[in-house]
């Protein structure tokens, strides 16, 4: 029942807002993002847990237009890490969270647009779900438009459950040529190298990082009760190649496959960290923008 809460209460948001945006009669653009993947498992070294790790994550948002400066950002998404994880390891079987996305874009200037939005939803691992799992993370960013091309952002992501409760973000898009671009752009820095309208390669990078709330009997289940409703941070880098492929003018298609060197499991409240040996990975997604 609690496997189920997650996808359940995302289905049903994604048939409110769907419904909304039918109904509105102001301009409104959505975005639907499905991306899975599978992060092999990897002998252990002393001092590290190295499970096999099954990733899905599916995100709605739908943006009406108030005005011509101003647009609004609702939706929900839901992020799952299964690890197949040994029954004595302190490493989660699953990380999850389901949360709704309430913001704004707004253009501050010619050259200037502003991004804000909240996250507020259950980030644990869903054995156990009460108000200590309930989090609220705060996303700010703003993006200076140079010129077509090049564009510099900057962020900050706001946690207070988190060890590192503001975290700064910077980047920038350079398109040096017809076919080159460096896009650095946190969590997904990449290069990447335009074949045609519809076909790009790309070499780069993604972070995967969140904070949660582990179940009041967590601990006790593996013989470490001071774990008990604990909060962990997980991060989780990824580094490879990858194909994009635009099969329609709305929908994309992803493809990338690499090598996972960096997972790290931070019971940070209790002083206890966990180290993932490096192991490869491949990921797939699908983007429509309409």
């Amino acid at each position: 029942m609690k496997r189920a809460l997650g996808p359940g209460l995302l289905c049903a948001a994604l048939v409110l807002f769907a419904t909304v945006a039918a109904a509105s009669s102001v301009p409104v653009s959505q975005e639907v993002d499905l991306e899975s993947g599978i992060v092999a498992g990897a002998a252990a070294r002393p001092g590290t847990d190295s499970p096999r790790e099954l990733t899905t994550d599916l995100r709605y948002v739908v943006s009406p237009q108030i005005t011509n400066n101003l647009l609004l950002r609702l939706g929900a998404e839901w992020e799952r890490f299964g690890f197949a994880a040994s029954p004595a390891s302190a490493v989660p079987d699953t990380l999850q969270h389901v949360n709704a996305i309430v913001g704004f874009d707004y253009q501050l200037a010619d050259q200037w647009l502003m991004r804000a939005e909240v996250q507020p939803g259950v980030y644990g691992d869903f054995r156990q779900t009460g108000w200590r799992q309930v989090d609220v993370p705060l996303v700010i960013g703003a993006a200076y438009l140079k010129s077509a091309d090049l564009q510099w952002f900057f962020g900050l992501r706001v946690d207070a459950k988190s060890q590192l409760p503001v975290l700064p973000a910077f980047g920038f898009r350079w398109q040096m040529d017809e076919t080159w671009t460096l896009n650095m752009q946190l969590p997904q820095p990449r290069v990447e190298y335009g074949i045609n309208g519809k076909h790009l390669a790309y070499l780069g990078a993604v972070i995967k990082a969140g904070t949660f709330t582990v179940g009041e009997r967590f601990g006790s289940d593996r013989g470490n009760p001071r774990l008990n409703g604990a909060t962990v941070d997980y991060t989780e880098v990824r580094v490879g190649p990858g194909w994009s492929w635009k099969v329609l003018p709305t929908a994309t298609i992803e493809a990338e496959a690499g090598y996972a060197p960096w997972r790290i499991w931070d019971f940070f409240d209790q002083n206890v960290q966990l180290h993932s040996s490096p192991a490869p990975y491949l990921q797939l997604g699908c983007h429509l923008r309409f």
